[in-house]
């Protein structure tokens, strides 16, 4: 928990959507859409992000924003959104359209793992985590 005013969950993901599209990992270069996946887990990393930029095709670069700026907002978001009688989400994702400056987030209360990237599932958990919608070729 972190110290400093206490904000709603709007509040919250305005920020981060804020401190996103500032940060030199999603703003550098062009990009059609961007995902950010924000596992929580227990042990020495108990927060861990993986931001991927995608062009107008689907293709996808890694992009992660800088954890120290972000981390904390995160940190509050998970805090702010807890359900009564669960524990508290253990993955966040995060999805940005750069035309209409579009943002939606989705919490894993039940299932997180999915959300874990390692070599073998790289690919497989950025397809699933793509910005789609009527603009995005395949959606």
């Amino acid at each position: 928990m972190h110290a400093g005013p206490a904000l709603d969950r709007n509040e919250l993901i305005a920020r981060i959507g804020r401190l996103l599209v500032a940060d030199a990992a999603v703003s550098d270069g062009a990009w059609h859409g961007y995902a950010l996946i924000v596992r929580y887990g227990d042990g020495a990393i108990a927060r861990r992000m993986t931001g991927f930029r995608y062009d107008a095709d689907g293709a996808y670069l890694a992009a992660t924003p800088d954890a120290d700026a972000l981390g904390p907002a995160f940190d509050d978001l998970r805090d702010a959104t807890r359900v009564p009688g669960k524990e508290p989400w253990g993955a966040c994702v995060l999805r940005l359209w750069r035309e209409g400056g579009r943002m939606a987030v989705e919490f894993e209360y039940d299932d997180p793992g999915q959300w874990d990237v390692t070599p073998a599932t790289l690919g497989e958990v950025a397809r699933r985590a793509r910005p789609a919608g009527p603009e995005t070729p395949g959606a």
